[in-house]
């Protein structure tokens, strides 16, 4: 682990467990100072590559969609100030306000539609996929998805330097959603161009049209940011500077917290009875699911009672509620609580089935059946598997957990693997895993965000699940007449993958977090970006 240099705040007074600094301060003297303490680092500041929770939230402080959200988590204006839509909900025309990048170029259509092409063409691009029918649906995209020689298939175009206009394969309800989102932001062209492969790797590969620009960026330790001054919005941008410090552990974080060093610090569960009546803990529901993902290349785990038993095995009640403690709950099926509501009003989850319901010796004994099944099924006495995970909790402890649960099955064996994040998101794409723990966060406020990953040729289908009946079930539900139609086509859709333990859902997560009290308006979004700091004041 890499030891974290915590920022030390000039005038903060350590107020052990009040969490309430005094306010630190900059070079210029003012308060309106926010510091953070990030478990992971920033992978890339690259809006058409990153894919990370940690990027897209420092990409947003220093790019600007065409849409942003609010204070109260709503879509509005960003560096588009109006948008029309055609009367067939195909065609998107957007009116660009006036806005500069940090180099005085101004923002332009064109910035856009270079931006979307490159991101939908290019092959190295994982989200690639959000333009095409399983995201945005932008006409054209299957065309020029990886196929940066035929990226003007994609249907962007900018008429003017002010106008840019959008042409779409079906009606999608979402898509103003997904404008708020890293993947679908402006790119400098000729600057991006210079630069190359080093674009969005260092401050000096970058430009900045958002409320704030990134000074500083010690990879692995800390990024420094500070106001825009030319940002089309800067006289409603309160915060002067953002110091963000790489702290993995914790328990470090906490204790950064405590000396009043840091604003913010995410807990885990030991952490959790410590500071839960502090007047700084909040906890919430997130919108990350935590999976078990089966290499369904590894030819036992080709045995659906396999993945049964897995899935059974774990006990997540016990997992949430005396292990993590930290507002997690057990998941029901591979669509979250709180994500989105169906025609009727009601939440999706609350309309749909549960799936791996049962808890405690119900569990374990289905699990220990269905491995029975297993074996001789396959002719073999023992089953040996690797469970990559990645080492920072939540997934530590819950992989830890599962371990435990997975050792009751007689003949089962199951050799550990703990990799970083990054490096274990490469050992998946190289599909050199058996099971993993992983996670996927919302995109945007529809059950598709999900059950999009797991189609047969996007590319975080890890696992290789192959089902035609299911990508049938989501094709109709694209294709529906009306909504309510869809919405049962993706319920339809949910019990094909559950029903063939495409994957097993095992957590939603919590956040407990320590927030200092006088950080205001700090923007905690259940979808897209994870945090939104255009808004934030520091009270004085």
């Amino acid at each position: 682990m890499k030891t974290s240099k915590m920022m030390l705040c000039a005038s903060a007074l350590a107020l052990a467990l009040s969490g309430c600094s005094s306010g630190s301060k900059n070079s210029t003297g003012s308060t309106q100072v926010l510091n953070l303490a990030k478990e992971n680092d920033v992978i890339t500041m690259d809006s058409t590559l990153a894919t990370d929770g940690m990027s897209f939230e420092v990409i947003n402080m220093i790019i600007e969609g065409l849409e942003t959200t609010n204070e109260e988590g709503d879509i509005v204006p960003a560096l588009a100030k109006s948008y029309e839509v055609s009367d067939d909900g195909l065609t998107y025309t957007f009116h660009l306000r006036d806005a500069k990048w940090s180099n005085g170029d101004p923002v332009t259509a064109s910035d856009f539609e270079y931006a979307w092409k490159d991101a939908a063409s290019d092959p190295t691009s994982d989200y690639a996929y959000i333009f095409g029918t399983d995201g945005a649906c932008i006409k054209g995209a299957s065309e020029a998805m990886g196929n940066p020689e035929n990226k003007d298939a994609l249907a962007v175009k900018a008429e003017d330097e002010k106008t840019f206009v959008v042409e779409l394969e079906r009606k999608t309800p979402y898509f103003v959603s997904l404008t708020t989102f890293p993947p679908f932001y402006p790119v400098n062209e000729k600057f991006a161009e210079e630069q190359g492969e080093q674009y969005g790797l260092s401050p000096e590969n970058l430009l900045f049209c958002g409320p704030f620009k990134l000074e500083e960026w010690t990879k692995g330790n800390s990024l420094k940011l500070s106001k825009n001054e030319n940002y089309w919005d800067a006289e409603n941008v309160a915060l002067e500077e953002i110091n963000i410090s790489i702290v993995p552990e914790p328990s470090s974080a906490a204790l950064a917290f405590e000396n009043g060093t840091t604003d913010y610090a995410r807990l885990n569960s030991s952490l959790v009875d410590k500071y839960k009546d502090n007047e700084a803990y909040q906890s919430v529901l997130g919108s990350f699911l935590w999976y078990l993902q089966y290499n369904l290349e590894n030819s036992d785990l080709q045995n659906e009672n396999l993945r049964k038993a897995l899935a059974y095995a774990v006990d997540r009640d016990n997992l949430t509620q005396n292990v993590l403690k930290d507002g997690s709950i057990a998941a029901e099926g591979f669509v979250t609580k709180q994500l989105a509501n169906g025609p009727d009003g009601k939440d999706y989850r609350e309309t749909t089935d549960g799936y791996f319901l049962e808890r405690g010796q119900d569990s374990e004994k289905l699990a220990q059946e269905y491995f029975e099944k297993a074996k001789q099924e396959l002719g073999k006495d023992e089953i040996n598997l690797r469970f990559l995970f990645e080492p920072s909790d939540p997934s530590k402890s819950a992989a830890e957990f599962m371990q435990s649960e997975f050792a009751k099955l007689d003949g089962l064996n199951i050799a550990m693997i703990s990799q970083e994040k990054n490096v274990r998101l490469k050992t998946q794409q190289n599909g050199d895993f058996d099971l993993v723990l992983t996670r996927w966060g919302p995109d945007y406020a529809d059950p598709t965000t999900y059950l999009n990953v797991i189609l047969p040729d996007t590319s975080f289908n890890y696992g290789h699940y192959r089902s035609e009946e299911y990508k049938k079930a989501l094709d109709e539900a694209a294709n529906a007449k009306t909504d309510e139609e869809r919405w049962e086509l993706l319920k339809k859709a949910e019990k094909i993958a559950m029903d063939d333990v495409a994957i097993a859902p095992i957590f939603q997560t919590g956040a407990s977090d320590l927030i200092n009290p006088k950080v205001k308006h700090l923007v905690d979004n259940p979808v897209g970006v994870p945090f939104v700091y255009k808004y934030v004041t520091i009270e004085e």
